[in-house]
């Protein structure tokens, strides 16, 4: 699900979805949402991702996600990137907003 967010003006918008990873190039950690999009996202700074077992460690050192949870980013579309993982557009985002 992408959606504005009109509560932060100039902050971008919301990404939610499953987060995943594939075998491309070692493993590609991505975020599907809703319409099957798989976003390839880029974390703020201080976000770490973990393989085996896969998962998201905050600025806190902390699990955050494990996948095939539910995440939410804020941000936008990195449209002057290119990706390795080809998984579909690239995400960077600027607050992980939510993980249930």
């Amino acid at each position: 699900i992408v959606s504005p967010a009109p509560s932060l003006p100039g902050k971008g918008v919301t990404i939610s979805g499953t987060f995943g990873s594939d075998a491309i190039e070692g493993g590609c950690a991505f975020l599907e949402a809703a319409d099957g999009t798989r976003y390839q996202v880029l974390y703020p700074a201080g976000w770490t991702l973990e393989r085996g077992p896969f998962r998201l460690i905050g600025p806190n050192g902390k699990v955050a996600a494990s996948g095939g949870e539910t995440i939410a980013v804020r941000g936008s579309l990195a449209n002057d990137m290119a990706s390795i993982c080809q998984i579909g557009p690239i995400f960077r985002a600027t607050e992980v907003v939510s993980v249930k």
